[in-house]
């Protein structure tokens, strides 16, 4: 019995780091298709398509371990805690990574004259701070800490609040030129994606407290 319970601990741990792994590709299709947002890089933005395969791959994988261990095994209710919301953060990390390709797709919708450098920097900064909300979660799920979660959360709230100033700098824009009409619209669509990141990274935050103690998750505890 001793040496089951040695094997499923080390399943469990292996689960950890498959799912820290995911993260870490996931979120770096999000910085190569904020990248190629920013270039207008059609063959940059093609690679985060064609990249989407392997973030699906890997998300079967976890799914298939977590039911191998939810079944074949005999999880105590802090391991059955970390493999349900280990398989919410499966999920959110297979959305976040479509929400890369969206980014990517949207440079090949724009021309780069119309672009506007103080926008683009904006972008930049939220593309960081939701890389890092979302990156925070993972982290405070993997290792089962509360704090971690909770500063995920509110830094999340932060990055709403920078969605608010690009929406509010692309209606100061001139709108008469329409490659600039073109390349606000697409800009603010990143920037909602960005957002969406960010908001994922947000629920999984919320979510560590009901992993380490039991005490029931709420969607305020998400948002709020």
């Amino acid at each position: 019995m001793a040496t089951t319970r040695v094997h499923f601990q080390a399943e469990i741990e292996d689960f950890r780091s498959g799912l820290v792994e995911m993260a870490s590709l996931v979120l770096a299709q999000v910085e190569r298709g904020v990248a190629a947002w920013e270039d207008v890089d059609r063959a940059a933005a093609a690679e985060v398509v064609e990249g989407d395969e392997l973030v699906d791959q890997r998300c079967v994988e976890l799914d298939q371990k977590i039911f191998n261990l939810q079944l074949l095994e005999a999880p105590v209710a802090s391991d059955l805690r970390l493999l349900h919301v280990g398989l919410i953060g499966v999920i959110a990390l297979e959305r976040v990574g479509d929400l890369a390709v969206a980014i990517a797709n949207a440079a090949t919708s724009v021309r780069p004259e119309g672009a506007d450098s103080t926008i683009q920097a904006q972008i930049s900064r939220m593309s960081a701070h939701a890389v890092d909300v979302l990156a925070q979660a993972v982290q405070a799920i993997a290792r089962g800490d509360v704090a971690l979660g909770e500063r995920a959360r509110a830094d999340a709230a932060g990055v709403r609040r920078m969605l608010d100033e690009v929406v509010q700098a692309v209606g100061a824009l001139p709108s008469e030129e329409l490659e600039t009409r073109a390349w606000a619209a697409a800009a603010v669509l990143v920037a909602r994606h960005l957002e969406r990141v960010a908001n994922n990274g947000a629920e999984l935050g919320g979510r560590v407290r009901f992993l380490v103690t039991g005490e029931p998750f709420t969607r305020d505890q998400a948002h709020s």
